[in-house]
């Protein structure tokens, strides 16, 4: 592990750009697709006359319920002032453009491929050296282009999944919260209509092996050991809707070049941009330098995973693979009752040191019943000194239990957090995330009036860092 501060002066630079228009001259088109459907974007070219052969070019993709002016207008410039062309359209049902949102599925796929030949053909634009952007939705549409054989000659994605069933239904049972605000995000008759039916099935978490199938065609994991694309994926430290696991599933599959970022940004409870914006900013130029200009700037020859302290100090630690970590095993033995509506809270003294956690912590509970109980949700949490409470993770499972104890695994939102001296852990169990705070939305399914369930020991594993990163 290395550890490293990097000067926060890009800050300043991006600051100068986005407040320079004048750096780059913008055109809004519209595409025709094949089925019919238009599709609106921007190009954006910078000043000046373009280099022999064109200039190189990224196509960004936005998140969902996001359109293609608001990206331009936030992350072009940075771009344009290193010398890149911007391609930013509206994803189809999105902003301007027509067509119904299919969720990344083969149709978005196919207009990608036609927006990617149209670029080509531009000549102000190079037809080779075209690097691909997305960020959440976009990241998940610029995964399945790739692993569909769009020619990209560079990756960067953020904050996104590469197994969306997995992301959405950990342990076959869905973060209903997080799927409703997803959906609501985007209006129902902009929705595929062969896709409106599964909003409330999976919110409800029913018919999964539909939805299984259902997200698996817009999912990129089995099929990334033969991308050969130089890839940097991005994720959040904090991210419940797409979390640390889904970024180091892909990262162990590719096969080409390959970089990952861990920062202080992401989906709820984080926010993207993050106070890394300039840091993150400066490994994404110099990743499309190195492999759409050719520059030997030596960012393929660093450690290739990186993480980012939390909160953003400006220092890093880099690791030539996926960090190791070391566990820490909590136990709880008290015996307590849980009611359809109730809670059990246990708390667990920590060491009187500074903690780093990284990765997924996993609760373990022995249970019993003699009604019907069929899921468990989980909630770790951190208390500080001055008594302020800290949502680290949360996880649920499907549960099969009688009147003989058995036990439950529950695997959390794989996350990072700093633990500082003095912390104590919380575990809140009941049917939804809402026994931790009314405001918890994300595991809304209710058990059954009347059930009750008989909790005794709980065991949290806590993966931690062999060295704090975070100060």
């Amino acid at each position: 592990m290395h550890l490293v501060r990097r000067p926060l002066a890009l800050a300043f630079v991006v600051a100068l750009a986005l407040a320079a228009p004048s750096i780059g001259r913008a055109t809004e088109v519209s595409l025709t697709m094949d089925d019919g459907v238009r599709i609106d974007a921007s190009l954006l070219v910078p000043d000046g006359p373009a280099p022999t052969g064109g200039w190189p070019a990224v196509m960004l993709f936005h998140g969902l319920a996001g359109n293609h002016k608001s990206l331009v207008q936030g992350l072009a410039p940075p771009y344009l002032s290193k010398g890149y062309a911007v391609f930013a359209p509206d994803a189809r049902g999105h902003g301007t453009s027509g067509g119904y949102v299919s969720l990344d599925g083969p149709r978005e796929v196919a207009d990608i491929r036609a927006e990617f030949k149209w670029l080509t053909e531009r000549p102000e634009v190079s037809d080779t050296r075209i690097g691909a952007w997305g960020i959440s939705l976009g990241g998940g549409a610029a995964w399945n282009s790739v692993v569909a054989g769009v020619p990209f000659m560079a990756l960067e994605t953020f904050e996104t999944w590469s197994d969306l069933y997995r992301a959405l239904f950990p342990q076959n049972f869905g973060k209903a919260g997080a799927i409703y605000n997803f959906a609501q995000s985007v209006p129902a008759d902009r929705i595929d209509p062969a896709l409106r039916p599964y909003v409330p099935q999976m919110i409800g978490n029913e018919n999964l092996p539909a939805v299984r199938t259902l997200l698996g065609t817009r999912s990129s994991l089995n099929a990334l050991s033969a991308v050969t694309t130089p890839s940097f994926l991005f994720q959040g430290r904090r991210d419940f809707a797409f979390d640390i696991d889904q970024a180091t599933a892909a990262y162990r599959r590719l096969a080409g070049p390959k970089r990952l970022y861990v920062g202080d940004f992401g989906h709820s409870p984080s926010t993207f941009p993050g106070p890394d914006l300039a840091h993150v900013l400066d490994l994404s130029t110099r990743w499309y330098d190195r492999f759409l200009k050719g520059i030997p700037n030596g960012v393929d020859k660093e450690k290739p995973v990186q993480v980012g302290s939390d909160p953003w100090s400006g220092q890093t630690a880099s690791f030539a693979r996926l960090p190791a970590v070391k566990t820490l095993t909590l136990v709880s033995k008290a015996r307590s009752g849980l009611s359809a509506r109730g809670k059990v809270v246990r708390t667990f003294a920590l060491p009187k040191r500074n903690l780093e956690q990284f990765g997924a912590p996993v609760v373990r509970v022995s249970a019993s019943t003699a009604t019907p109980w069929p899921h468990l949700v989980a909630v770790l949490t951190s208390v500080d000194a001055s008594g302020r409470e800290t949502v680290l993770s949360e996880g649920g499972a499907i549960t099969a239990l009688g009147k003989k104890p058995r036990t439950i695994s529950i695997k959390l939102i794989s996350t990072g957090n700093l633990l500082r001296r003095g912390t104590k852990l919380r575990v809140y169990l009941g049917g939804t995330s809402t026994v931790q705070n009314i405001a918890n939305l994300l595991y809304l399914k209710l058990v059954p009036d009347g059930s009750q369930l008989t909790i005794g020991k709980v065991t949290v594993t806590l993966p931690l860092l062999p060295k704090t990163i975070s100060k």
